[in-house]
């Protein structure tokens, strides 16, 4: 395996279990990354709560969710209260974002930049980028995007910033944080233990049909309370190919349009399928105690965390001995260089997935 041995001849837990609590500890953040990408979105809330008109704040995306593997950037917001800006957004006098998130971006640079060095700030589509270019690790420095939002006067959820078109799109990442930590202890934690391997499997590819936002949203409609690790993926990559079969996932909360797919539908739909059944076909072999092929099928999802058994003639230890002698793969069908599989894409947040930050 790449990551421990996955194997212990004396454990309770199944073959197939124990693959995947493996590859689940190869994708996990460190406490130290989790801890420091905390305390800096605490940092930059406590600057923006003392911006003139703040009435609340609010944590969204994968940490606030539970759900983090490499995607330990920090997501939050403030909320404006209206009263303070009664031009803005749909519901005011039609004012964009654009002059108010800079003067948050500058409020925010007044406010840190005393008592951190190096911080840079950027405007992006939906948010303010603060980085503080203070790595903990080779690679690893999490930033904080913070959204500047408005209430909707007469409907539920929050104006959000596109300031590409200066202009506002409702959304509503406090009801997604809400729902993506609802449950009993074990159901979320469970939820988030599926969410967090999907998400290692669709970050294999060079380009991800699935942007994390709408993985959560998936998951929320197909796990029902408490789940086995194993099962429970399998019926996340099942529901998944067959609701996106039909339509785009709908927003969670019911304010968004439907989540975007990154890449064409039938190819997102193809891969899905292939995952479900590659696992279902894991999970037989596990019945019959046969480790040989739980790693086979296993190593056709996590190519990257799962090394298939020498005999195996499959494509993904076909792959897997290439790329041990060879600097590139395939790039169809699923093989890829290895400086692709972690190759970072643009991170779509708890307020929908366009093409956005």
């Amino acid at each position: 395996m790449k990551g421990v041995s996955v194997f212990d001849e004396g454990g309770a837990m199944g073959h197939t279990a124990v693959v995947l609590d493996d590859v689940r500890t190869q994708v996990a953040p460190s406490e130290e990354t989790l801890a420091v990408a905390r305390e800096r979105r605490r940092a930059v809330l406590d600057a923006a709560k003392t911006y003139p008109g703040f009435l609340r704040s609010y944590m969204s995306g994968s940490i606030a969710h539970g759900t983090a593997n490499g995607d330990t950037d920090a997501d939050c917001g403030i909320v404006l209260d209206r009263r303070s800006y009664p031009k803005l957004g749909p519901d005011g006098e039609g004012d964009g974002p654009s002059d108010t998130v800079e003067s948050v971006r500058g409020h925010l640079r007044e406010a840190l930049c005393e008592d951190h060095e190096d911080l840079s700030f950027r405007v992006t589509k939906r948010a303010i980028m603060v980085k503080f270019n203070d790595p903990i690790a080779e690679d690893v420095d999490p930033h904080v995007d913070l959204i500047v939002a408005l209430n909707r006067k007469d409907e539920p959820g929050l104006w959000i910033p596109n300031t590409e078109r200066d202009g506002w799109d409702a959304s509503d990442p406090e009801s997604h944080t809400s729902l993506l930590t609802s449950g009993t202890r074990s159901t979320r934690a469970a939820r988030a233990r599926v969410v967090r391997l999907a998400k290692a499997w669709n970050n294999q590819y060079g380009q991800p049909g699935l942007c994390s936002f709408n993985i959560e949203a998936l998951a929320l409609a197909a796990l029902d309370g408490e789940t086995d690790l194993t099962q429970g993926l399998v019926a996340l990559f099942s529901h998944a190919a067959s609701d996106l079969r039909k339509h785009f996932t709908p927003d969670p909360a019911g304010v968004s349009s439907a989540i975007k797919l990154k890449l064409d539908r039938d190819v997102v739909v193809g891969r899905l399928d292939k995952a479900a059944s590659h696992m279902a076909a894991a999970l037989v072999a596990d019945e019959n105690d046969d480790r040989d092929t739980v790693l086979d099928e296993l190593a056709s999802v996590y190519w990257d965390y799962v090394d298939a058994p020498e005999s195996s003639d499959s494509k993904a230890a076909l792959a897997q001995r290439l790329l041990s002698d060879a600097p590139v793969g395939f790039a169809g069908g699923g093989l890829i260089r290895p400086s692709e599989s972690a190759k970072p894409l643009k991170s779509t947040r708890a307020f929908g997935c366009a093409d956005d930050v």
